[in-house]
């Protein structure tokens, strides 16, 4: 039988290398998935593509294996101790279901072969990126609290 977490110790803080991938990733993919946003719509504007379109494009959807290894060392370490001290849990599940969603998302972009199941992909993977920035906020000072009410 495993021995309960304490609490005090962390067990669930991301350690600085994760901490930087965490935000180096996210920041790129979100800025670059802006750009393939705004490319698209300048696209369907003028009907023309916009030079730095297809880069954005490339640059966001090879970040996909890199955000999926993130996400499974954060299912791994991260959020396993989380569930296991119960801290965060309306965060932290809202966080995996957006990051979740957009990987899910992403990947029917790619294979979606029916134009409405791609366009519901598109809607889903823009809402979900645009949640992404603020939740993350919000999980992140949510553990701040957490953290402050832990015994010293």
């Amino acid at each position: 039988m495993v021995s309960p977490l304490d609490p005090a110790t962390r067990p669930s803080r991301l350690p600085l290398f994760a901490h930087v991938a965490v935000v180096l990733l996210l920041s790129i993919s979100f800025i670059s998935g802006l750009l393939v946003w705004q490319g698209q719509r300048v696209q369907e504007q003028t009907m023309e593509s916009p030079v730095w379109l297809h880069p954005s494009v490339v640059l966001h959807g090879s970040l996909n294996p890199f955000l999926c290894v993130l996400f499974g060392y954060l299912c791994c370490q991260h959020i396993r101790f989380a569930w296991q001290l119960r801290a965060n849990l309306l965060t932290g599940f809202t966080m995996e279901i957006i990051f979740g969603g957009l990987i899910l998302s992403g990947i029917g972009l790619y294979y979606a072969g029916a134009a409405e199941l791609r366009n519901w992909c598109v809607q889903t993977h823009r809402i979900l990126g645009l949640l992404l920035a603020p939740g993350l906020g919000i999980h992140w000072v949510a553990a701040l609290r957490w953290a402050k009410r832990l015994p010293k």
